[in-house]
């Protein structure tokens, strides 16, 4: 890792704001600012990958200016002065080679300790919709190069976008591409699949969490067993994260925050509680019958407060599930839209052997869903106590199994396909240990 260290100064300007725009490529960058708020200049540094953290007793005026191919340590320097700051760099490889990123930014007066987060827990995707009705992340695109390219080509891109990249995600081998105000998502993409050396491009997908049907009739209900012993095989459940309660059960092996990977567990839905539990077998649907033993689950979030995930999001918690030990990834989420990106992502995960699991979908259209329209996920359609298909479910010829969708948690009653997908994905588990 890289660290640079060093103080120098500006005359920092109260003026009106009219805005701010940022490029970095590599250890170069480019600020043009009039009159903004030094915090909100700061916060273009976040959106484009970098930790930022600052002292909270620094009073902090308004920037001015324009800096043209400059060093970021001489930006960050002349941004933070009179004050000390410190700039780190991590290393990134990925298909086109290995470049450096900034990783972390802190600003500080007396002691480096004292700087703290610039923005608070609890990101929230910056989710829009486009003119076509497809939804994505503002501002953001992801790119796949040819065989063949290099690092030039990416840069080159780079600047006909006026664009930073904010990650590498590897694999598969995508970059993850920040745009300024000025530059559209669709005008940016047309620019990408123009550029030598790109395969293709999409927007950051934005994706849906899938709702619960509540039932107004209380089903039978067995209870909950939060004493069960897991198995060897874990499951990693991707939805909206786990209730800090359940954490300590002896089937949760771990969790991890795919949404902000700093923060502590948490599950603002309560969506992904309910399905990591059935995952583990603590929860048992209707007329399903209950288990003797647990399957170890590592609970994901991957959807903020609001109910969406993003493509990125979920590579990051497939690399996660995969690095972690976990043979089966249950999904219990879905969307119309077929991205080639996501699709490639799945076929890697299902080729370096994990076994994906997903929600065929709460709407009888007969129509694919994605992820579990893809070739290497497993549709799981849903059933009433009786065995017949739950009214609700989605079917098909891409629905491989059919298991029960109705279950009683925290007093209500629930039904959905997102229940008889971690269900299938816990009793997968428990099959691998038999």
């Amino acid at each position: 890792m890289k660290r640079f260290l060093a103080i120098a100064s500006l005359l920092l300007l109260a003026l009106p704001t009219l805005g701010a725009t940022l490029r970095i490529e590599g250890e170069r960058a480019w600020l043009a600012a009039d009159g903004e708020p030094l915090s909100k200049v700061l916060r273009l540094f976040e959106q484009r990958g970098a930790e930022v953290l600052i002292d909270p007793t620094l009073e902090l005026g308004r920037v001015s200016g324009d800096w043209e191919n400059t060093t970021v340590e001489r930006l960050i320097g002349q941004l933070a002065s009179p004050n000390s700051f410190l700039v780190e760099w991590r290393r990134v490889t990925g298909p086109l080679g290995d470049l450096y990123q900034v990783s972390r930014i802190r600003i500080y007066g007396e002691r480096l300790s004292a700087a703290k987060p610039l923005s608070p827990a609890g990101k929230v995707f910056d989710v829009v919709e486009g003119t076509n009705g497809v939804k994505y992340i503002r501002g953001e695109i992801m790119v796949g190069f040819k065989k063949g390219s290099t690092i030039e080509d990416l840069n080159a891109l780079l600047r006909k976008l006026d664009g930073t990249l904010i990650e590498v995600i590897d694999p598969p081998g995508i970059y993850r591409i920040k745009l300024n105000d000025g530059m559209s998502v669709e005008d940016a993409m047309a620019i990408a699949n123009a550029h030598p050396g790109v395969e293709t491009s999409e927007p950051n997908l934005a994706y849906p969490s899938l709702e619960h049907a509540t039932l107004s009739e209380l089903g039978s209900g067995i209870g909950m067993n939060l004493n069960l012993q897991p198995g060897e095989t874990a499951v990693a459940v991707f939805d909206s994260g786990l209730d800090p309660q359940y954490a300590g059960l002896d089937v949760i092996r771990g969790t991890f925050d795919a949404v902000d990977p700093t923060a502590a567990i948490s599950d603002p839905l309560g969506h992904g509680t309910l399905t990591a539990l059935v995952a583990a077998g603590v929860i048992t649907p209707e007329a399903a019958e209950a288990v003797a033993s647990g399957t170890a689950v590592l609970a994901i979030r991957t959807f903020d407060e609001n109910g969406y995930t993003s493509s990125d999001t979920i590579m990051r918690a497939l690399e996660f599930a995969s690095n972690s030990g976990a043979s089966i990834v249950n999904m219990s989420w879905g969307s119309e839209i077929n991205s080639q990106f996501m699709e490639l992502a799945m076929d890697y995960a299902a080729q370096n052997g994990l076994t994906l699991y997903a929600s065929a979908g709460n709407e009888p259209t007969g129509e694919p869903i994605y992820p579990a329209g893809y070739d290497s996920v497993i549709a799981v359609g849903g059933l009433n106590p009786d065995g017949s298909k739950w009214e609700q479910s989605n079917y098909g010829d891409f629905v491989e199994v059919y298991s029960p969708a109705i279950a009683v948690f925290d007093g209500k009653t629930y039904a959905g396909t997102s229940i008889s997908s971690p269900y299938t994905a816990g009793r997968a588990a428990q099959s691998q240990r038999e």
